[in-house]
């Protein structure tokens, strides 16, 4: 005699594994990759088979979803961080600051990979937008997040990286500081801190930023050993780090991430002079305590006492410099009755992207602004070439007003 097969309620053959509870709920119950039994449920039969297809294939091609679901986002990266020794100390600081600031206590750190879908990642991207975190950090924790999925990937806990082409997806905010200055404001910057009395000292500093496109800790790193001055060459190969690498903030000596970070920056005839009077001056003013930082010393940039700058103290000086500067520029306008034209926020980074624009403008080669530059990727030297072309479009169009006939 044929046994009679189990229905729903509603007359409905139920398949092997298939039960309607007492509640009407649905649950398949199968084995799962590691033997042990498993049940899912649905309020719907249609809704429970679309997960038994997911849970079948799944087993079919060895994806160990059982696992996965005991493995939160959390228990994933701290796993990433344990398995991966090569990632740069700075790096890794970096990232476990994210982690431990945005990610830890959410919602998303608690939830297991295998429920983590591509809509909840970019869901949590906008969430820490609308918190005020800008789209450029925000893409930092995504960095951190991606390869994380990706080493879940190989070991067969999920199919789909659900971090891919999340970035693509949200908003892309734009500093309200990070704006080059234009040639009139870079102009008016450099002659006030050529004048001034206390700033004076800093112009090779700031000659060197403007000069080359260094990034600060690149510039504050090198040393006299990094300067050819027969050839007119400056050599990039670390950066100069005040970080927390778990014993306390302390200078560190950084190498690049990439080699496109290691290059070789021509001297501009400005810069080679102000890097032979800073020169002159650091042999003059000689500290007997010379700094030594991961075996590393004769610093072109140091203090009266000796010790390196830090980037803050860079900052910080810049944000001093325009506060003089336009408080006398908003007291000589006032005089001479006309509007003041002030400086805008400046930072280290304002400088590097100055150096950017003005090379952008005057060089069509897109390899030798990278390279230049030490971008890793052409994509971020082709924003700023593109933003500078269309710049430059604008302006050309306007100029053409009223000399073509055209209408």
């Amino acid at each position: 005699m044929a046994m009679k097969r189990r229905t729903d309620n509603k007359g409905r053959i139920l398949r092997v594994g298939e039960s309607q509870r007492k509640d009407g709920r649905y649950q398949y119950q199968y084995t799962d990759s590691v033997g042990k039994r498993q049940c899912i449920y649905d309020l719907t039969l249609a809704g429970l088979r679309e997960k038994e297809k997911m849970i079948i294939r799944d087993l079919r091609d060895g994806i160990r979803t059982g696992e996965s679901k005991k493995i939160t986002l959390n228990i994933l990266f701290r796993k990433y961080l344990e398995n991966h020794k090569t990632i740069r100390k700075s790096t890794e600081v970096l990232y476990k600051s994210y982690w431990k600031n945005h990610i830890k206590s959410a919602d998303i750190g608690e939830r297991a990979i295998s429920d983590i879908r591509s809509s909840d990642i970019v869901r949590f991207y906008n969430h820490l937008l609308e918190k005020g975190l800008s789209s450029r950090t925000v893409g930092v924790i995504n960095a951190a997040l991606q390869p994380c999925f990706e080493m879940a990937i190989e070991d067969d806990l999920i199919r789909k990286n659900p971090c891919k082409n999340a970035m693509t997806r949200i908003p892309q905010t734009e500093a309200a500081n990070r704006r080059a200055m234009t040639i009139d404001e870079q102009r008016r910057f450099v002659n006030f801190v050529s004048k001034d009395k206390v700033y004076r000292h800093y112009l090779p500093l700031f000659t060197t930023l403007l000069g080359t496109g260094m990034r600060i800790g690149e510039c504050l790193g090198l040393t006299w050993e990094n300067l050819d001055f027969k050839d007119g060459l400056i050599y990039v190969t670390h950066s100069l780090r005040y970080d927390n690498y778990g014993d306390g903030y302390k200078l560190h000596i950084s190498k690049p991430k990439t080699e496109s970070g290691k290059r070789v920056i021509p001297m501009m005839e400005d810069v080679r002079r102000q890097l032979l009077k800073q020169r002159e001056h650091s042999f003059m003013s000689q500290s007997s305590k010379e700094c030594m930082v991961d075996g590393y010393s004769g610093f072109v940039f140091v203090k009266e006492t000796g010790k390196v700058f830090l980037t803050n103290e860079i900052n910080a000086m810049l944000n001093r410099i325009c506060r003089k500067y336009n408080k006398l520029e908003e007291r000589a306008a006032e005089e001479e009755k006309r509007h003041p034209i002030v400086l805008p926020h400046l930072s280290a980074h304002v400088m590097r992207h100055t150096f950017c624009t003005r090379f952008c403008e005057n060089e069509t080669n897109v390899k030798v602004i990278q390279e230049i530059m030490g971008h890793s990727n052409v994509g971020v030297t082709m924003n700023i070439y593109n933003h500078v072309t269309l710049d430059k479009a604008k302006e050309t169009m306007k100029n053409m007003e009223g000399k073509m006939i055209i209408s």
